[in-house]
């Protein structure tokens, strides 16, 4: 049987060995930034990060957590992402969803700056000039502070922000915030989203329009609808519309990967 000194040995040793191998991760996350030079495309790999979780997650079978399982890789990931390009979060906290700025500084790493916004749309101008280069904010359907609608406007000369990510990728089932705050929120960057193999696609239609898939939200004109898969068009448009897709407008305002539940 081991001795208290033997296991605290043994401890001593796994840590040099973890510390050894993150050094490596890094060390290797530099190279394949080298490596891409000066055609990087995206900085963010919403799909990719998501693949890595679910992988780590299939596996774990020990008293780690999955909850504290994630905070680990996601600061690892964040670490890697910093080194790359300074992530400046903007996030807006309207009253209740102040668990938001939480969120964005779990998702984003102790690295990252986080800023605060006054609005919704200071965060979505803040992405689309680049001056943050990514916003977070409160999920649907949070009616005083309703943003998505503005997604379907054209930024011409500017990036267009889309919805990449939602947060927390660990679902818990816990029930948190008021005032419609469902205690999620959504990444926004100026970039398309990405497959990650287990997603949701998230369009805004005009009023009238019916198609397949969830209703989250309405407003402004538009009814915020939500449908499994990563899709380019919304399913059910072509039989809707007898093969003339121009004929109802439409937005594709992002995609993002099925969290992950703890239980």
């Amino acid at each position: 049987m081991s001795t208290l000194d033997d296991l605290r040995r043994e401890i001593d040793g796994i840590d040099v060995a973890l510390h050894d191998l993150l050094m490596r991760r890094v060390e290797i996350g530099k190279q394949v930034a080298d490596a891409k030079g000066g055609d990087r495309g995206p900085y963010f790999r919403p799909g990719r990060e998501a693949q890595i979780i679910r992988r780590l997650v299939g596996r774990n079978e020990s008293y780690l957590n999955i909850p504290t399982l994630i905070r680990f890789w996601r600061e690892i990931l964040s670490a890697n992402l910093n080194m790359q390009t300074h992530v400046h979060a903007a996030v807006y906290l309207p009253e209740g969803a102040e668990k938001v700025y939480d969120l964005a500084r779990d998702h984003c790493g102790i690295s990252a700056t986080i800023e605060r916004m006054d609005s919704a749309e200071a965060v979505l101008a803040a992405v689309a000039d680049g001056s943050a280069t990514l916003g977070v904010l409160p999920g649907f359907p949070m009616t005083s502070a309703r943003w998505w609608p503005q997604l379907v406007s054209d930024r011409t000369g500017l990036a267009t922000p889309r919805i990449i990510a939602r947060l927390p990728f660990c679902e818990t089932g816990a029930a948190v915030g008021v005032n419609g705050f469902a205690g999620d929120a959504f990444i926004v960057a100026g970039q398309e989203p990405e497959s990650s193999g287990e997603d949701k696609t998230l369009f805004a239609v005009r009023d009238g329009v019916e198609l397949a898939g969830a209703v989250i939200d309405e407003g402004d004109g538009y009814r915020l609808i939500e449908q499994d898969g990563f899709l380019e068009i919304p399913e059910g448009l072509e039989r809707h519309l007898g093969g003339r897709e121009g004929e109802v407008p439409y937005y594709r305002i992002g995609a993002y990967a099925v969290p992950v539940h703890a239980g």
